[in-house]
């Protein structure tokens, strides 16, 4: 039976709402999950190490994965919102999470805190990624592992929620039901803008999808099912990956990160205070690189933007953020290190920027602007035993200016 013109303006409404709380959902656990990641103590260009930094090395590869994979249902979540709709928009103040105490983005009964890889943040963790069709089925030796008070730590309703949608008891919910709408969305909606979305060739090889048709769009989002919320006992699964974390969370050291910074608390350490807006900085020439992509055509031009992704995860982010965690906040703090905040970078085009290369632009200049500011505010022997590595990090800024079009 055919759908009138107002059921298909209500299921496209409906279902691109539910898109773009996907999208949501998963750049807000990127920071989490790398925040965590940096906070371990590793050092892997040292031979002979310590068991416990061998521990902690391996705890962050697994890490690694499980941040991977969300940059892929990222990309995933928006291809599928790009062919129904139009491109995610990440960098603009109200779209990018905070974290706190206070703060419970996905869930009302998940705090969503920036922390050191210990057993609350794990345990934030197993919460996050555990399976909605059936509570955790646990073995003796995972019920050895006592997270939170008692097993009902599993098993407790999650609440999901957004101004716009009825609540869920869990993400895995939100995506069910996101996937019953797909199913159904063919004799809806018209899938477009396939040359705006990434490809296999772009981002993740055979694991991306370019969405054309609803048989497409369920590929995709059977992707960030299947690896996000896997059944215990999957391997590659995200659960069970933290699951085995947690297990052996006392095998590694983490440096004394605080939880939730943000740049301004650092002010009293100029050299900290600078790196912490320098990873800002990159953090939101990320997201306005990722949201640029998802708006152009040109081979060319998206080749630029896709290497400069790149670029600025390894060459720029990374490396700031493995600095800021090994740095005292002398003299006000000293018992506590620096770390990556993951906030807005204002710029001149303000909280919701209308000319995304302008501020792109004005991005890039800063990240190149903090980062020798912190140089000339090395006054410590630690501080200034980094600048030959923030050096290093300014050449990489600085080959990955904003791509214009062709």
């Amino acid at each position: 039976m055919a759908h009138t013109p107002a059921e298909r303006a209500r299921f496209k409404k409906d279902i691109t709402t539910l898109l773009r709380d996907a999208v949501h959902v998963e750049l807000t656990t990127i920071p989490l999950y790398l925040y965590s990641l940096c906070s371990i103590i590793g050092a892997p260009r040292v031979k002979n190490l310590d068991p416990d930094v061998m521990d902690g090395l391996r705890a962050k590869a697994k890490i690694a994965v499980v941040v991977r994979q969300e940059m892929l249902h990222l990309a995933l979540a928006g291809n599928i919102l790009t062919s129904i709709d139009s491109g995610p928009r990440l960098y603009l103040k109200s779209a990018i999470p905070t974290y706190g105490e206070d703060e419970t983005i996905l869930h009302s009964k998940i705090p969503m805190k920036l922390e050191p890889c210990k057993k609350d943040n794990l345990e934030c963790f197993l919460r996050i990624e555990a399976p909605y069709i059936e509570p955790p089925s646990l073995s003796a030796e995972d019920e050895s592992v006592n997270v939170g008070t008692s097993k009902q730590a599993f098993r407790a309703p999650l609440q999901y929620k957004t101004e716009q949608l009825p609540d869920f008891n869990s993400i895995g919910e939100f995506y069910t039901t996101l996937e019953r709408m797909i199913l159904d969305c063919g004799s809806y909606v018209d899938f477009i803008d396939k040359d705006l979305q990434y490809t296999s060739q772009e981002f993740f090889g055979d694991l991306m999808t370019q969405v054309v048709d609803d048989k497409t769009a369920h590929d995709a989002i059977k992707t960030i099912i299947d690896q996000g919320e896997g059944s215990v006992g999957v391997e590659d699964a995200h659960y069970q990956m933290f699951l085995e974390l947690y297990q052996k969370r006392t095998d590694w050291g983490c440096y004394p990160v605080p939880s939730s910074p943000h740049a301004e608390d650092f002010k009293k350490t100029p050299f900290v205070y600078q790196l912490a807006l320098a990873s800002n900085a990159s953090y939101c020439y990320l997201l306005i690189t990722l949201e640029k992509t998802w708006k152009v055509a040109d081979p060319v031009h998206r080749r630029a933007l896709i290497t400069n992704t790149h670029a600025i995860m390894v060459d720029v982010l990374k490396p700031v953020a493995d600095i800021l965690v090994q740095q005292p906040q002398t003299p006000t703090k000293p018992n506590l290190n620096g770390a990556p905040p993951f906030e807005f970078y204002p710029t001149s085009q303000g909280d919701d920027p209308k000319d995304i290369d302008k501020a792109a632009t004005e991005l890039h200049a800063a990240i190149i602007a903090r980062l020798k500011e912190a140089i000339k505010n090395a006054s410590t022997e630690i501080q200034r035993a980094q600048i030959k590595p923030l050096e290093s990090i300014i050449f990489s800024a600085e080959r990955i200016p904003w791509p214009k079009s062709t």
